[in-house]
Protein backbone atom coordinates (compact mmCIF):
# COMPACT_ATOMS: atom_id res chain seq x y z
CA UNK A 1 0.00 0.00 0.00
CA UNK A 2 3.40 2.51 0.79
CA UNK A 3 4.42 1.67 -2.47
CA UNK A 4 1.51 2.41 -4.22
CA UNK A 5 0.73 5.72 -2.56
CA UNK A 6 4.40 6.79 -3.33
CA UNK A 7 4.47 5.58 -6.92
CA UNK A 8 1.37 7.78 -7.65
CA UNK A 9 2.49 10.78 -5.65
CA UNK A 10 5.94 10.49 -7.88
CA UNK A 11 3.18 10.58 -11.17
CA UNK A 12 1.48 13.43 -9.84
CA UNK A 13 4.68 15.08 -9.27
CA UNK A 14 5.33 15.03 -12.93
CA UNK A 15 1.49 15.74 -14.26
CA UNK A 16 1.73 19.01 -12.47
CA UNK A 17 4.18 20.32 -14.65
CA UNK A 18 2.93 18.53 -17.84
CA UNK A 19 -0.71 19.18 -17.80
CA UNK A 20 -3.06 22.16 -17.59
CA UNK A 21 -4.03 23.56 -13.74
CA UNK A 22 -7.82 22.45 -14.17
CA UNK A 23 -6.88 18.90 -15.81
CA UNK A 24 -4.14 18.06 -12.75
CA UNK A 25 -6.83 19.46 -10.60
CA UNK A 26 -9.30 16.68 -12.25
CA UNK A 27 -6.22 13.63 -11.85
CA UNK A 28 -5.89 14.71 -8.49
CA UNK A 29 -9.26 14.39 -7.23
CA UNK A 30 -9.57 10.97 -8.95
CA UNK A 31 -5.57 9.70 -7.40
CA UNK A 32 -7.39 10.51 -3.81
CA UNK A 33 -10.27 8.52 -4.38
CA UNK A 34 -8.27 5.80 -5.60
CA UNK A 35 -6.33 5.91 -2.53
CA UNK A 36 -9.06 5.44 -0.63
CA UNK A 37 -10.47 2.71 -2.64
CA UNK A 38 -7.39 1.04 -2.16
CA UNK A 39 -7.28 1.48 1.35
CA UNK A 40 -11.12 1.03 2.39
CA UNK A 41 -10.18 -2.65 0.66
CA UNK A 42 -7.16 -3.62 2.11
CA UNK A 43 -8.59 -2.68 5.62
CA UNK A 44 -11.93 -4.83 4.96
CA UNK A 45 -10.16 -8.13 4.11
CA UNK A 46 -11.17 -11.25 6.99
CA UNK A 47 -9.67 -14.44 6.90
CA UNK A 48 -11.91 -17.31 5.87
CA UNK A 49 -11.42 -20.55 7.86
CA UNK A 50 -14.12 -22.75 6.21
CA UNK A 51 -15.95 -25.06 8.62
CA UNK A 52 -14.47 -28.39 6.78
CA UNK A 53 -11.27 -26.80 8.56
CA UNK A 54 -12.44 -26.31 12.07
CA UNK A 55 -14.96 -29.13 12.06
CA UNK A 56 -14.21 -31.06 14.92
CA UNK A 57 -15.79 -34.18 13.14
CA UNK A 58 -13.37 -36.96 12.21
CA UNK A 59 -13.35 -39.73 9.56
CA UNK A 60 -11.82 -43.07 9.25
CA UNK A 61 -9.40 -43.42 7.22
CA UNK A 62 -7.85 -46.78 6.16
CA UNK A 63 -5.05 -47.67 4.02
CA UNK A 64 -3.03 -50.74 3.13
CA UNK A 65 -4.02 -54.04 0.82
CA UNK A 66 -4.45 -57.88 1.15
CA UNK A 67 -0.96 -58.81 -0.32
CA UNK A 68 -1.22 -61.79 -2.79
CA UNK A 69 2.61 -62.04 -2.72
CA UNK A 70 4.05 -65.70 -1.42
CA UNK A 71 4.76 -65.29 2.62
CA UNK A 72 4.07 -61.69 2.53
CA UNK A 73 1.79 -60.04 6.03
CA UNK A 74 -1.15 -57.82 5.00
CA UNK A 75 -1.03 -54.92 7.06
CA UNK A 76 -4.05 -52.68 7.20
CA UNK A 77 -3.85 -49.29 9.07
CA UNK A 78 -6.65 -47.33 10.73
CA UNK A 79 -6.71 -43.73 11.75
CA UNK A 80 -8.83 -40.87 12.14
CA UNK A 81 -9.21 -37.21 10.11
CA UNK A 82 -7.92 -34.53 12.01
CA UNK A 83 -8.18 -30.33 11.34
CA UNK A 84 -5.56 -29.06 9.31
CA UNK A 85 -3.92 -26.52 11.94
CA UNK A 86 -3.48 -29.74 14.58
CA UNK A 87 0.32 -30.58 14.42
CA UNK A 88 0.35 -33.82 16.21
CA UNK A 89 0.29 -37.26 14.33
CA UNK A 90 -3.61 -38.78 13.09
CA UNK A 91 -4.80 -40.51 15.60
CA UNK A 92 -4.78 -44.22 15.46
CA UNK A 93 -8.25 -46.16 15.15
CA UNK A 94 -7.71 -48.66 17.75
CA UNK A 95 -9.32 -51.71 19.38
CA UNK A 96 -11.21 -52.19 15.89
CA UNK A 97 -12.79 -55.58 14.89
CA UNK A 98 -11.11 -55.92 11.44
CA UNK A 99 -11.85 -59.04 9.07
CA UNK A 100 -11.06 -59.58 4.98
CA UNK A 101 -13.91 -61.84 3.96
CA UNK A 102 -14.32 -63.89 0.45
CA UNK A 103 -16.97 -64.04 -2.00
CA UNK A 104 -16.87 -67.89 -0.68
CA UNK A 105 -17.40 -66.55 2.54
CA UNK A 106 -14.34 -67.18 4.22
CA UNK A 107 -13.41 -64.84 6.84
CA UNK A 108 -10.14 -63.97 7.69
CA UNK A 109 -9.54 -61.89 11.12
CA UNK A 110 -6.72 -59.18 11.39
CA UNK A 111 -4.91 -59.38 15.06
CA UNK A 112 -3.69 -55.28 16.54
CA UNK A 113 0.06 -54.73 16.62
CA UNK A 114 1.01 -52.13 17.15
CA UNK A 115 -1.93 -49.40 17.65
CA UNK A 116 -4.53 -49.10 15.03
CA UNK A 117 -1.79 -51.73 12.51
CA UNK A 118 -3.76 -54.91 12.04
CA UNK A 119 -1.71 -57.99 10.33
CA UNK A 120 -2.88 -60.92 8.32
CA UNK A 121 -0.08 -63.76 8.01
CA UNK A 122 -0.27 -67.08 6.25
CA UNK A 123 -3.42 -66.29 4.45
CA UNK A 124 -2.76 -65.36 0.13
CA UNK A 125 -6.16 -64.37 -1.94
CA UNK A 126 -6.92 -66.83 -4.11
CA UNK A 127 -7.62 -66.34 -8.20
CA UNK A 128 -11.36 -65.94 -9.09
CA UNK A 129 -12.37 -65.09 -5.53
CA UNK A 130 -13.27 -61.25 -4.82
CA UNK A 131 -12.78 -59.98 -1.23
CA UNK A 132 -13.70 -57.40 0.85
CA UNK A 133 -12.54 -55.49 4.43
CA UNK A 134 -14.73 -55.68 7.13
CA UNK A 135 -14.18 -53.31 10.09
CA UNK A 136 -16.22 -52.47 13.13
CA UNK A 137 -14.67 -49.74 15.52
CA UNK A 138 -14.92 -50.03 18.99
CA UNK A 139 -17.37 -47.60 19.12
CA UNK A 140 -19.52 -49.56 17.44
CA UNK A 141 -19.11 -48.48 13.74
CA UNK A 142 -19.32 -50.51 10.86
CA UNK A 143 -17.76 -50.51 7.44
CA UNK A 144 -17.07 -52.25 4.40
CA UNK A 145 -15.47 -52.12 0.94
CA UNK A 146 -16.65 -53.34 -2.12
CA UNK A 147 -15.44 -57.09 -3.18
CA UNK A 148 -12.95 -56.19 -5.12
CA UNK A 149 -10.74 -58.91 -7.38
CA UNK A 150 -7.15 -60.21 -6.95
CA UNK A 151 -4.95 -58.12 -9.73
CA UNK A 152 -1.45 -59.17 -10.11
CA UNK A 153 1.38 -56.69 -10.83
CA UNK A 154 3.41 -57.53 -13.61
CA UNK A 155 7.35 -57.08 -12.88
CA UNK A 156 8.92 -53.90 -13.68
CA UNK A 157 10.81 -54.19 -16.99
CA UNK A 158 13.71 -51.81 -15.72
CA UNK A 159 14.09 -47.99 -14.25
CA UNK A 160 16.14 -45.64 -16.41
CA UNK A 161 17.53 -42.74 -15.92
CA UNK A 162 19.31 -39.73 -18.44
CA UNK A 163 20.54 -36.48 -18.21
CA UNK A 164 18.50 -33.28 -19.67
CA UNK A 165 19.84 -29.96 -19.65
CA UNK A 166 18.29 -28.75 -16.24
CA UNK A 167 19.14 -32.26 -14.43
CA UNK A 168 18.57 -35.72 -14.08
CA UNK A 169 15.23 -37.76 -15.64
CA UNK A 170 14.01 -41.01 -14.20
CA UNK A 171 11.79 -42.97 -15.83
CA UNK A 172 10.36 -46.34 -15.22
CA UNK A 173 9.33 -49.14 -18.41
CA UNK A 174 6.86 -52.22 -17.51
CA UNK A 175 4.35 -54.33 -19.80
CA UNK A 176 1.90 -56.97 -19.25
CA UNK A 177 1.67 -59.83 -21.76
CA UNK A 178 -1.37 -61.40 -19.91
CA UNK A 179 -3.15 -58.52 -19.50
CA UNK A 180 -3.89 -58.58 -15.95
CA UNK A 181 -4.10 -55.04 -15.84
CA UNK A 182 -3.90 -51.92 -17.93
CA UNK A 183 -4.01 -49.64 -14.91
CA UNK A 184 -0.57 -48.95 -13.18
CA UNK A 185 0.65 -46.50 -10.07
CA UNK A 186 3.85 -46.30 -8.91
CA UNK A 187 5.87 -44.67 -5.55
CA UNK A 188 9.34 -44.57 -4.68
CA UNK A 189 11.66 -43.95 -2.27
CA UNK A 190 14.90 -42.42 -2.51
CA UNK A 191 18.48 -42.57 -0.82
CA UNK A 192 21.65 -40.79 -0.89
CA UNK A 193 24.83 -40.79 -0.18
CA UNK A 194 26.53 -36.90 1.11
CA UNK A 195 29.24 -35.69 3.62
CA UNK A 196 29.48 -32.92 6.04
CA UNK A 197 32.40 -30.50 5.11
CA UNK A 198 34.20 -31.03 7.63
CA UNK A 199 35.24 -33.93 9.40
CA UNK A 200 34.40 -33.81 13.17
CA UNK A 201 37.46 -35.52 14.68
CA UNK A 202 36.82 -34.89 18.16
CA UNK A 203 33.29 -34.91 20.18
CA UNK A 204 32.06 -33.48 23.85
CA UNK A 205 31.16 -35.28 26.83
CA UNK A 206 30.09 -34.11 29.59
CA UNK A 207 33.01 -31.25 30.11
CA UNK A 208 35.36 -33.46 28.63
CA UNK A 209 36.93 -33.64 24.79
CA UNK A 210 37.83 -36.49 23.37
CA UNK A 211 38.62 -38.35 20.01
CA UNK A 212 35.24 -39.08 18.31
CA UNK A 213 33.97 -43.11 18.73
CA UNK A 214 31.58 -42.86 16.48
CA UNK A 215 32.19 -40.58 12.57
CA UNK A 216 29.71 -38.11 11.45
CA UNK A 217 31.66 -37.40 8.25
CA UNK A 218 29.34 -39.38 6.05
CA UNK A 219 25.80 -39.83 5.87
CA UNK A 220 22.51 -41.63 4.46
CA UNK A 221 19.85 -39.36 3.75
CA UNK A 222 16.06 -40.72 2.48
CA UNK A 223 12.64 -39.39 1.34
CA UNK A 224 9.58 -40.58 -0.40
CA UNK A 225 7.52 -39.86 -3.33
CA UNK A 226 5.18 -37.32 -2.35
CA UNK A 227 2.93 -37.24 -5.33
CA UNK A 228 0.59 -40.04 -6.86
CA UNK A 229 1.53 -41.07 -10.06
CA UNK A 230 -0.76 -43.45 -12.15
CA UNK A 231 -1.18 -44.23 -16.02
CA UNK A 232 -2.79 -46.26 -17.84
CA UNK A 233 -2.41 -48.49 -21.61
CA UNK A 234 -6.10 -49.43 -21.55
CA UNK A 235 -6.31 -46.94 -25.00
CA UNK A 236 -2.76 -48.60 -26.85
CA UNK A 237 -2.66 -51.28 -28.67
CA UNK A 238 -0.19 -53.16 -26.63
CA UNK A 239 0.02 -53.44 -23.10
CA UNK A 240 3.37 -51.49 -22.57
CA UNK A 241 4.81 -48.96 -20.38
CA UNK A 242 7.48 -47.06 -22.36
CA UNK A 243 10.13 -44.47 -20.54
CA UNK A 244 6.71 -43.11 -17.98
CA UNK A 245 8.89 -40.78 -16.21
CA UNK A 246 8.89 -40.79 -12.56
CA UNK A 247 10.60 -38.14 -11.17
CA UNK A 248 13.36 -35.05 -11.95
CA UNK A 249 16.03 -34.14 -9.71
CA UNK A 250 17.79 -31.19 -10.49
CA UNK A 251 21.72 -31.12 -11.88
CA UNK A 252 22.76 -28.93 -8.59
CA UNK A 253 20.87 -31.48 -5.91
CA UNK A 254 23.21 -32.45 -3.33
CA UNK A 255 21.40 -35.97 -3.74
CA UNK A 256 23.73 -36.34 -6.64
CA UNK A 257 26.78 -35.34 -4.80
CA UNK A 258 28.12 -38.66 -3.98
CA UNK A 259 25.80 -42.04 -4.62
CA UNK A 260 21.85 -42.11 -5.31
CA UNK A 261 19.58 -44.49 -5.12
CA UNK A 262 16.13 -45.02 -5.85
CA UNK A 263 13.55 -48.01 -4.85
CA UNK A 264 10.64 -48.09 -7.27
CA UNK A 265 7.42 -49.72 -6.19
CA UNK A 266 4.90 -50.59 -8.77
CA UNK A 267 1.16 -51.14 -8.35
CA UNK A 268 -1.57 -52.98 -11.00
CA UNK A 269 -4.95 -51.58 -10.51
CA UNK A 270 -8.47 -52.09 -11.16
CA UNK A 271 -10.15 -49.30 -13.17
CA UNK A 272 -11.64 -48.87 -10.21
CA UNK A 273 -8.71 -48.13 -8.10
CA UNK A 274 -7.02 -46.34 -11.25
CA UNK A 275 -10.14 -43.57 -11.71
CA UNK A 276 -9.74 -43.21 -7.73
CA UNK A 277 -6.11 -42.19 -7.80
CA UNK A 278 -6.27 -40.32 -10.88
CA UNK A 279 -9.64 -37.81 -9.76
CA UNK A 280 -7.50 -37.76 -6.19
CA UNK A 281 -4.01 -36.66 -7.96
CA UNK A 282 -6.12 -34.02 -9.56
CA UNK A 283 -7.68 -32.22 -7.31
CA UNK A 284 -4.55 -32.37 -4.68
CA UNK A 285 -1.73 -32.11 -6.61
CA UNK A 286 -3.25 -29.28 -9.77
CA UNK A 287 -4.92 -26.76 -7.66
CA UNK A 288 -3.91 -23.44 -8.24
CA UNK A 289 -5.40 -21.74 -11.43
CA UNK A 290 -8.82 -21.21 -12.35
CA UNK A 291 -8.34 -23.66 -14.71
CA UNK A 292 -7.35 -26.75 -12.75
CA UNK A 293 -10.03 -29.35 -10.84
CA UNK A 294 -12.24 -27.87 -8.36
CA UNK A 295 -12.47 -29.41 -4.90
CA UNK A 296 -14.54 -32.37 -4.54
CA UNK A 297 -15.16 -35.31 -2.16
CA UNK A 298 -13.74 -38.66 -2.96
CA UNK A 299 -14.17 -41.47 -0.65
CA UNK A 300 -13.28 -44.84 -2.49
CA UNK A 301 -14.54 -48.06 -1.74
CA UNK A 302 -15.25 -47.93 1.74
CA UNK A 303 -18.33 -47.09 2.90
CA UNK A 304 -20.43 -47.13 6.29
CA UNK A 305 -22.87 -49.72 7.03
CA UNK A 306 -24.27 -47.68 9.95
CA UNK A 307 -24.52 -44.35 8.89
CA UNK A 308 -24.78 -43.94 5.18
CA UNK A 309 -23.77 -39.94 5.22
CA UNK A 310 -20.50 -40.77 7.37
CA UNK A 311 -17.33 -40.67 5.43
CA UNK A 312 -14.61 -43.21 5.31
CA UNK A 313 -11.48 -42.82 3.29
CA UNK A 314 -9.02 -45.09 1.49
CA UNK A 315 -9.41 -47.66 -1.37
CA UNK A 316 -9.05 -51.19 -0.73
CA UNK A 317 -7.15 -53.76 -3.32
CA UNK A 318 -6.11 -57.12 -3.42
CA UNK A 319 -2.67 -58.17 -5.21
CA UNK A 320 0.93 -57.32 -5.02
CA UNK A 321 3.85 -54.87 -5.66
CA UNK A 322 6.66 -55.08 -7.63
CA UNK A 323 10.00 -53.03 -7.09
CA UNK A 324 13.10 -52.38 -8.45
CA UNK A 325 15.72 -50.55 -7.19
CA UNK A 326 19.14 -48.60 -9.42
CA UNK A 327 22.16 -46.98 -8.17
CA UNK A 328 23.91 -43.58 -10.17
CA UNK A 329 27.63 -42.70 -9.06
CA UNK A 330 28.56 -39.19 -9.33
CA UNK A 331 31.32 -40.25 -11.63
CA UNK A 332 28.10 -41.02 -13.82
CA UNK A 333 26.97 -37.88 -14.50
CA UNK A 334 28.11 -35.08 -16.42
CA UNK A 335 31.33 -33.43 -15.48
CA UNK A 336 29.66 -29.99 -15.78
CA UNK A 337 27.06 -30.20 -13.38
CA UNK A 338 27.71 -28.28 -9.92
CA UNK A 339 26.33 -29.57 -6.88
CA UNK A 340 25.00 -27.41 -4.55
CA UNK A 341 25.62 -28.88 -1.31
CA UNK A 342 23.97 -25.24 0.59
CA UNK A 343 27.08 -25.20 2.67
CA UNK A 344 29.21 -22.32 1.33
CA UNK A 345 28.81 -20.27 4.57
CA UNK A 346 30.51 -22.56 6.21
CA UNK A 347 33.22 -21.75 8.85
CA UNK A 348 36.27 -22.78 10.92
CA UNK A 349 36.50 -21.30 14.35
CA UNK A 350 39.10 -21.45 17.14
CA UNK A 351 37.45 -21.37 20.55
CA UNK A 352 38.99 -22.10 23.91
CA UNK A 353 37.72 -25.23 26.72
CA UNK A 354 35.44 -22.21 28.45
CA UNK A 355 34.09 -21.35 24.97
CA UNK A 356 32.98 -24.78 23.36
CA UNK A 357 31.68 -25.68 26.70
CA UNK A 358 29.60 -22.32 26.37
CA UNK A 359 28.81 -22.79 23.02
CA UNK A 360 28.88 -26.75 22.34
CA UNK A 361 30.13 -26.16 18.60
CA UNK A 362 31.26 -29.32 16.64
CA UNK A 363 34.91 -30.02 17.57
CA UNK A 364 37.47 -30.92 14.16
CA UNK A 365 40.88 -30.84 15.55
CA UNK A 366 43.17 -29.63 18.37
CA UNK A 367 44.86 -25.96 16.86
CA UNK A 368 48.55 -27.47 17.04
CA UNK A 369 50.51 -25.64 19.94
CA UNK A 370 47.83 -23.12 21.36
CA UNK A 371 45.69 -25.83 23.60
CA UNK A 372 42.69 -24.61 21.78
CA UNK A 373 40.21 -26.41 19.15
CA UNK A 374 39.16 -26.11 15.63
CA UNK A 375 35.28 -25.67 15.89
CA UNK A 376 32.36 -25.14 13.39
CA UNK A 377 28.63 -25.31 13.24
CA UNK A 378 26.70 -29.02 13.81
CA UNK A 379 25.47 -28.55 9.94
CA UNK A 380 28.99 -27.83 8.85
CA UNK A 381 30.86 -30.59 10.88
CA UNK A 382 28.15 -33.40 11.56
CA UNK A 383 26.24 -34.95 8.63
CA UNK A 384 23.41 -35.75 11.15
CA UNK A 385 22.42 -32.27 11.35
CA UNK A 386 21.08 -32.41 7.67
CA UNK A 387 18.39 -35.22 9.02
CA UNK A 388 20.53 -38.22 7.77
CA UNK A 389 21.93 -41.23 9.37
CA UNK A 390 25.58 -42.79 9.78
CA UNK A 391 24.38 -46.76 9.79
CA UNK A 392 24.83 -47.49 6.25
CA UNK A 393 21.30 -49.50 4.60
CA UNK A 394 21.57 -53.00 4.31
CA UNK A 395 20.45 -52.82 0.44
CA UNK A 396 23.53 -50.39 0.21
CA UNK A 397 26.47 -51.41 -2.65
Amino acid sequence: MHLIASIIQTLLATAQKALPASLFSALRIAAVQLLTGLFLLSSCVDIYRPPEISSPGTYLVVNGYFDSAPGAVTTISLSRTQNLADPKAPPAETKALVSIESSSKAVYTLKEAPAGAYTLTGVSPMPGQTYRLHIKTAGGKEYFSDYVPLVSTPPIDSVNWRPDDDGLQINVNAHDPTNSTRYYRWDFQSTWQYTALYNSLLELKGSRIIDRVDPVFLCWGSDASTNIITTSTARLSQNVVSQFPLVHIPSTSFKLGLKYSILVRQIGLTQAGFDYYDQLAKITQNIGSIFDPQPTQITGNIRSATNASELALGFFRVGNVQSKRIFINRAQLPNAWRINTGLGGCQVDTMTLKDVLANQPALISVEDGTGNYFTSSLECADCRARGGVTKQPDFWK
